[in-house]
């Protein structure tokens, strides 16, 4: 797999939804009511001088009282909490973006909402189109149309066999994050549905940002998890280059045998990176394992920079060889959600 560039993808089901702790507030009313002796007032009555009690209002006081539990009744209720919630709501984590603000653990993930027909969020993916070969002398040519949402929470990339056996013409989709995201250290997972088919190459890979400027393989790439021809067998594979030469590739590969086949529905692929290791697993299994310290002698690590995120589905090539009248008319590789944890 080949091409693209950087940024950060901040991008996992399983987002988690955080909320500011509620803190109860407690208004106190009081005050002190000075009661002294009787107020005198002055009356003349001939000629003697004699007290006279000031009138008290009780009624007065208990109207104002009164006054007072009606107000403290009518606040109670306005901020009571309704239907069990909490009086303050957490903001949900907006879907369908993995540039959206993180869950307090920092996972960040896109679930690909959004109306059947349209694109994939525009501030994380870009489709990559045209033909050419793609470096592996592969006979499709990659169209925007698709690669899009279905309108039920997935990302679909279709791949169409047409024309006649004369004059074959093959259509698919290439999505990726240069230039929008990029992933360097923690785990990235992504919850897809593989297609089988003789000449198909379903990828979910990374490829290094800084492809553009170093070329490949000298900007590496990881391969979380290939299928060609058969999903009876998935490729797990890290390109570098040697020692000695930006342009020489150096590989290391494991392929795992399936008893079932995954194209049977969806399954979780992850990558998890720290600065001195890959790790791929499917469904939380480990698929392969590399380390700084066990590549081979002759790689010279580059995995310890940024790096985009891609999916892909390639038709025929060198790798894994032409389609054939098995092949389907009509292939899809469905993506549910993809996410991003900061913890490998």
């Amino acid at each position: 797999m080949p091409t693209p560039t950087p940024d950060a993808f901040p991008v996992a089901r399983i987002v988690e939804h955080g909320g500011v702790p509620l803190h109860d507030r407690t208004t106190r009313h009081g005050g002190t009511a000075r009661h002294g002796g009787s107020a005198l007032a002055r009356a003349s009555d001939g000629g003697r001088t004699i007290p006279v009690p000031r009138r008290r209002r009780p009624l007065l006081w208990i109207v104002v009282l009164a006054g007072v539990v009606v107000v403290a009744l009518v606040v109670a209720w306005a901020v009571r909490p309704r239907g069990g919630d909490p009086v303050t709501q957490p903001a949900p984590t907006p879907n369908g973006t993995p540039s959206s603000t993180p869950s307090p653990s920092g996972v960040v993930r896109d679930d690909f909402d959004g109306t059947a027909g349209s694109p994939p969020d525009p501030s994380v993916w870009t489709a990559q189109t045209g033909a050419g070969g793609w470096g592996n002398g592969e006979l499709q040519t990659y169209q925007a149309a698709n690669g899009v949402l279905d309108g039920s929470g997935h990302l679909v990339l279709t791949a169409h066999v047409g024309g006649t056996p004369a004059t074959p013409t093959y259509t698919s989709a290439r999505l990726t994050t240069a230039g929008k995201f990029s992933f360097t250290t923690g785990t990235l997972s992504a919850r897809i549905e593989l297609p089988d088919g003789q000449g198909l190459l379903p990828a979910f890979w990374l490829l290094g940002s800084d492809v553009d400027h170093v070329g490949w393989p000298a900007a590496g790439e990881v391969d979380i998890v290939e299928t060609p021809n058969t999903t009876a067998d998935s490729v797990h594979t890290v390109h570098a280059p040697s020692t000695t030469s930006d342009t020489q590739d150096v590989a290391s590969s494991t392929t795992v045998h399936h008893s079932t086949p995954l194209s049977d529905g969806f399954h979780v692929y992850s990558v998890s990176r720290t600065a001195d290791s890959i790790t791929t697993a499917i469904d939380g299994h480990t698929a392969m394992r590399i380390t700084r310290s066990t590549a081979p002698p002759t790689m010279r690590w580059v995995f310890d920079q940024p790096m985009d995120v891609l999916f892909s589905l390639a038709v025929g090539g060198n790798w894994p060889g032409p389609p054939d009248a098995s092949t389907p008319t009509t292939s899809r590789m469905v993506i549910d959600w993809i996410q991003v944890d900061p913890r490998a």
